[in-house]
């Protein structure tokens, strides 16, 4: 099986021009002049990505070679979205009511009414860079997915892969709802509403060991800042009680000063200190993959006291499973539901919450703030 950094460069090289043959762990590429110019190679060359098969004929591949970086004015030219046909997957039969019980945690309400049927349904997969800036950088790279048909958030890690192995063989290819998207740029800037704020997320969970790494840190220099400069208040104040018991109002008005300026020097460092652990991630998503999926669509009625309100919701045959659909409110997935009393708005638990205030649940897709008075309680 061919690695990643392999396949890309195969890939790649193929794309300008190149005669690129696979031999076992690694590869041998004809290029063409220009080609061979641009990445500082000879036309013919070969090309290894395991250091332990490395020889004295080939030059050895991996993330931090040259080579490697001299590949970016090749990917810079390459188009920022495509579109792939879904590979061959086959649907089993499923029953509608237990999958979406078994997916989905519905809290204050009943399903009624679930039906399913076979379609197609079109993902688009963004993959998204992101750079955390604080006293250290740490960078990365994360894949999300959004199903723009139902708007729900699928687990689909590693269909990049399986569509690009495929070669773009797909039994969906062509029929009309496995053709690409007329607008494709229309279709990622839709799909990109709802990915911004799950690729965000994302980024937040797999960044919250770093970030718990700066608050120790940044805790435990303002406590030992505190101790340094208190200490030397103490020591100034001390001396200042002396003066004053000995009637010296010069040293005194000296230790006066002394302790001003002190304190406008601990104010100082307190304002270094957190510019020192101030944190900015910063996202750019830098492609996007369109395609398609043959999938059960699942409709079911969703009931709270006398409202209700019908949904649809997808069973892809990659996850198996009913993708989780997003809360109204924050837009995240969620596997637990709750409805909210005046439009039935699907939420997540923290969307439903109860009020600081007056603690009633109340329905963040409704309100932006609780819809209660809390003037009484504010006065008391």
């Amino acid at each position: 099986m061919l690695s990643s950094i392999s396949d890309f460069t195969g890939r790649l090289l193929a794309h300008y021009g190149a005669l690129v043959e696979h031999d076992g762990n690694g590869i041998v590429a004809v290029m063409p002049p220009a080609l061979a110019s641009v990445l500082e190679v000879a036309e013919y060359q070969r090309l290894t990505f395991d250091p332990r098969a490395a020889t004295g004929h080939g030059l050895t591949v991996d993330y931090d070679s040259p080579l490697v970086d001299r590949f970016e004015p090749l990917v810079e030219e390459l188009a920022r979205a495509t579109f792939m046909p879904a590979p061959r997957l086959p649907l089993k039969h499923i029953d509608p009511e237990k999958v979406i019980t078994d997916a989905i945690t519905l809290t204050n309400g009943i399903v009624r009414d679930c039906r399913a049927e076979s379609r197609h349904a079109r993902y688009v997969g963004f993959f998204v860079q992101y750079e955390l800036l604080a006293d250290e950088r740490v960078s990365g790279m994360t894949e999300v997915w959004v199903n723009t048909t139902t708007r729900s958030v699928p687990r689909l890690a590693g269909l990049a892969q399986t569509l690009l192995s495929s070669g773009g063989d797909g039994a969906s290819g062509a029929g009309a709802e496995g053709a690409a998207p007329g607008n494709m740029s229309g279709t990622v800037a839709d799909g990109w509403v709802l990915g911004a704020a799950l690729a965000r997320w994302a980024i937040e969970n797999r960044l919250q060991d770093t970030f718990e790494s700066l608050r120790r840190r940044r805790e435990r220099d303002f406590t030992r800042l505190h101790e340094y400069y208190e200490a030397i208040d103490d020591e100034i104040r001390r001396r200042a009680r002396r003066a004053l018991v000995k009637r010296d109002d010069a040293a005194a008005k000296a230790e006066v000063s002394r302790l001003d300026a002190t304190a406008r020097a601990y104010r100082a460092r307190i304002v270094d200190l957190v510019d020192r652990y101030r944190a900015r991630v910063r996202l750019r998503p830098f492609g996007a993959l369109v395609c398609t999926l043959p999938v059960h669509h699942v409709t079911a009625r969703l009931h709270r006291r006398s409202a209700s309100r019908a949904i649809a919701v997808t069973w892809n045959p990659i996850d198996r499973a009913i993708e989780p659909p997003c809360c109204e409110a924050c837009e995240r997935g969620t596997s637990t539901v709750m409805l909210c009393d005046e439009q039935v708005h699907l939420l997540c638990p923290a969307c439903h919450g109860s009020c600081d205030s007056c603690g009633r649940a109340y329905c963040r897709a409704c309100h932006a703030r609780c819809p209660r008075r809390h003037e009484d309680k504010e006065k008391s």
